[in-house]
């Protein structure tokens, strides 16, 4: 989350619902912004659509019916929490969907469509405009907040880039050069920016020339050899010294692809180039065809064709250590880490998997690779379903660091927004000896007593909304234990329908090569939660505890969770002592200011 200039805004009280909506989207459409505070994958249109799959598939005997009963539960929950899709049913969602539905398939299945076609994706993408132009209007921030967020996960399920998102938002709202933002009715005109059309673009890149050996099976997929670039294409390539080829390249064109933005497009044609590449490995194994990430595109209608660079992906978008913590992180690891034997051959081959997965570009594989090294990880068992483990060992770890990791969040925000204050307000917090900036943010938040400080803050974050809207939540959330255990308990739910999801990808990716459209979404996921667990692994081998063996880690982090939940149910008001164990594991915010997405700009279209 970072403040961005608003030269361009006329700030009165009318615009202070626009202000949080931009603010918002800025953060929801940010790369590296918290998952917490990231679209959900999967929203009530794509729940009920992702039921019906599953259906399919338990009627083909492709997987066991018990895997209904999760999203239908999902998808009530969902429902039943969003203001957007509550709106637009005609009867409650208890008429629609049960999850002890004793009906047979077939009926279940009649409701289910009936559901899916009440929350059609273009149906309730016009009503989640109407709602955001009535309550930005209103300035309703927590509406905002919540139908913000499912837009955005609608508009990247009917396939919009978020990179295009991205560009949208910071044109129309922060960009300089821009037109000034003056009336909370600049609303209706940004919305109709982001409706999706489709457009055919070409896509134009530099391959090696080994692609010419295939020439004419290239044909078959859309792909073209160019011996000279279209003058416009050569004019712009004059601009982009990324995109020049060398002796042994080539360019080449995909041509005709259907897409919603340019970043659609160029993701599907380097699909495209995907598969040939890979069925020429078939019959090929000693090289490979190559392209750069750098292309040119030309949109139907666009005036001028655009550059636009691939990245690797959600594989991406972790938080990172810089190259030296980083150096000094590994030698640490080698000579403490205190893991033998068995569990150090399997630790080493999920360094491998996850290696594996940052040098690829193919997500398909980045999410097999992923589960894989979970499973890997994981300690397996003879009894029970395997995803009922996977859920039992996994979950301790990602609920340990949930309230953690979302102060941190909020902690290195108000730093990164204005330090001398964050420093100044923060030593106010009474109680706290010593440098523990997170413990005092925690503090400032749980504890009642500090009530006039968080009023100070509140007035002091002025026009940024968003921070003081995020300081508010988190003041309520960690208001009393009871809202606390209630918000974890949230937590836990959401977290195991999402593996459940993982999983279920997973094995569909293998066994039928589909693809759904939330994939990108389920690797940022998984690879945070991979992060989490496997930290959390070396943390508790090169400790004080010195675990030696997987088996010893996971069932320690069992343990100390389990500490966790019988000190929070013993607790009845927070206050200044008290609330230390909810950060004990934190005390410096110094590698997490100094990330290396700090420095990174906005990706944009030239």
């Amino acid at each position: 989350m970072k403040f961005k200039n608003l030269s361009r805004w006329t700030i009165t009280p009318d615009l202070d619902g626009l202000l949080f909506f931009a603010q918002r989207l800025d953060e929801l459409v940010w790369d590296f912004t918290l998952d917490t505070h990231k679209p959900m994958s999967l929203n009530a249109p794509y729940l009920c659509q992702e039921a019906l799959t599953i259906i399919k598939n338990i009627e083909d005997d492709l997987i066991d019916a018990a895997n209904l009963k999760p999203v239908l539960e999902e998808l009530i929950w969902s429902v039943q929490h969003d203001p957007v899709a509550k709106a637009l049913l005609d009867l409650p969602i208890e008429r629609y969907v049960r999850p002890d539905d004793e009906a047979k398939l077939s009926e279940r299945k009649r409701r289910l469509s009936a559901l899916s076609d009440t929350l059609g994706a273009h149906r309730y993408l016009h009503a989640c405009f109407d709602q955001l132009s009535t309550n930005v209007k209103a300035i309703k921030k927590k509406k905002i907040d919540t139908i913000a967020r499912t837009m955005v996960t609608t508009l990247i399920n009917m396939g919009v880039s978020k990179k295009s998102l991205q560009g949208k938002t910071s044109a129309f709202f922060f960009a300089p050069g821009g037109a000034p933002i003056t009336k909370a009715d600049q609303i209706d005109e940004f919305l109709s920016t982001l409706y999706p059309f489709s457009h055919e673009c070409d896509v134009y890149f530099v391959v090696s020339d080994l692609i010419k050996t295939v020439e004419e099976s290239s044909e078959a997929f859309g792909v073209s050899i160019v011996e000279e670039l279209p003058a416009e294409m050569a004019a712009l390539q004059a601009e982009t010294p990324e995109f020049t080829r060398s002796i042994d390249e080539c360019y080449v064109k995909v041509e005709s692809v259907s897409a919603l933005d340019v970043y659609s497009a160029q993701e599907k044609a380097a699909r495209v180039l995907d598969r040939l590449s890979d069925l020429y490995t078939l019959f090929h194994h000693q090289r490979k065809i190559t392209w750069k990430n750098t292309t040119l595109i030309k949109q139907c209608c666009l005036p001028k064709p655009v550059v636009a660079t691939l990245t690797k992906g959600a594989m991406d978008k972790p938080y990172d250590f810089k190259t030296d913590k980083a150096s000094k992180e590994l030698n640490r690891l080698i000579r403490n880490l205190a893991i033998k034997g068995a569990s150090k051959t399997r630790f080493d081959r999920v360094a491998d998997l996850h290696g594996i997965c940052v040098s690829s570009d193919i997500v398909d594989n980045q999410l097999v690779t992923l589960w894989t090294a979970l499973e890997t990880l994981i300690p397996s068992t003879a009894h029970g379903a395997k995803i009922v483990n996977i859920l039992n060992q996994m979950t301790p770890f990602l609920m340990q660091a949930y309230i953690q990791r979302i102060v941190q969040r909020f902690t290195h925000d108000l730093i990164s927004w204005k330090p001398w204050y964050a420093k100044r307000l923060l030593n106010k917090v009474p109680g706290i000896e010593g440098a523990n900036t997170i413990y005092r943010a925690m503090a400032l938040l749980a504890v009642d007593t500090n009530s006039e400080l968080r009023s100070e803050l509140y007035t002091e974050l002025k026009d940024f909304h968003l921070l003081r809207y995020r300081a508010y939540q988190l003041s309520e959330l960690l208001g009393s234990p009871a809202s606390l255990r209630a918000a974890l308990d949230t937590h836990l739910m959401k977290v195991e329908w999402q593996i459940r999801r993982i999983y279920r990808t997973r094995n569909m990716l293998v066994h039928s090569g589909k693809r759904p459209s939330y994939i990108h979404t389920l690797v940022e996921n998984a690879h945070d939660y991979f992060d989490q667990i496997i930290f959390d692994v070396m943390r508790m081998s090169c400790g004080e505890y010195r675990a030696g063996t997987l088996d010893d880690v996971f069932e320690l982090v069992k343990i100390r969770q389990a500490k966790f939940t019988s000190t929070l149910a013993g607790i009845s008001k927070f206050n200044v002592e008290n609330c230390a164990f909810l950060c004990d594991d934190l005390d410096t915010l110094h590698d997490f200011q100094n990330e290396s997405w700090g420095m990174q700009r906005r990706p944009s279209i030239h």
